[in-house]
């Protein structure tokens, strides 16, 4: 199942995961050990990334 940061930098396998990153090859204790850290949460979880405003039109 894949995850995805939420907080920090996760470093798995060498690599390193930002804010917003999945993390897809977590072994299950790896997961939980991660979970309970709250710096992953579940891909199904996961919020959407909020949309930029758009620019309002200014008429004079």
């Amino acid at each position: 199942m894949p995850y995805t940061v939420i907080k920090g930098t996760v470093r798995h396998n060498g690599k390193d995961y930002k804010v917003g990153e999945e993390v897809l090859s977590l072994e299950k204790e790896e997961a939980e050990r991660l979970l309970e850290l709250n710096v992953v949460e579940e891909k199904s979880k996961s919020k959407p990334k909020p949309k930029p405003a758009a620019a309002e039109e200014i008429h004079e």
